[in-house]
């Protein structure tokens, strides 16, 4: 089964109204999302509003959902050496629990109280629904690069001329401006008739 994910682009919504709460009942399939502005690191990015294949697996289990999401995503990014452009299709893997919110005998929603040194974050069921954004993004996040390359062996640019480093050579005859009164004496020496 092939379905599109979320209602707006930017949207990682899933409905959960075809899956039984019943521990043990399972969904799985094929859907597309649409990659949203935010996604990026350093000088590595998802191409916005790309689309974002992805296979899905809900399982319901006691207390909630296991979700099991593969997607695939576009980055585009800079090299960290020559600044030149580079794109790529990289893959990832988020595996979250979305527990089912605690309600009252009459099924309504109980607010619980969160402690503030709680470093745990959770995630719930919300309106029949798993919101997978915040999932993806860490996944990510941790998965792009720092310092992306267009090859392991780049030699990037000339910090003199800004040129790349690539192909023929590549000098500048430079000189410590601490020695330049002496490169002054230095050609004194060599018009000097006498000598």
């Amino acid at each position: 089964m092939t379905v599109r994910g979320g209602i707006d682009p930017g949207s990682f919504r899933v409905s959960l109204t075809h899956l039984p709460r019943r521990p043990g009942n399972m969904w799985d399939a094929d859907l597309e999302f649409v990659a949203p502005p935010e996604l990026e690191v350093g000088m590595a990015k998802v191409v916005p509003a790309s689309k974002m294949p992805a296979q899905i697996r809900i399982e319901s289990v006691l207390d909630g959902v296991l979700v099991n999401l593969d997607f695939d995503f576009e980055v585009e990014a800079e090299c960290a050496r020559c600044l030149e452009p580079v794109m790529w299709t990289d893959h990832s893997r988020v595996t979250e629990l979305f527990l089912y919110e605690e309600t009252d005998s009459r099924g309504r929603v109980v607010q619980a109280f969160e402690d503030a040194s709680e470093e745990l974050t959770f995630f719930y069921v919300q309106d029949d629904a798993v919101d997978l954004l915040d999932s993806v993004r860490d996944a990510i996040v941790l998965d792009l690069p720092l310092s992306p390359l267009c090859r392991p062996d780049c030699l990037g640019i000339c910090p003199q001329c800004g040129d790349k480093l690539e192909g023929a050579p590549h000098d500048h005859a430079t000189t410590d401006h601490r020695w330049a009164a002496l490169e002054g004496l230095l050609e004194l020496t060599k018009n000097d008739p006498l000598k």
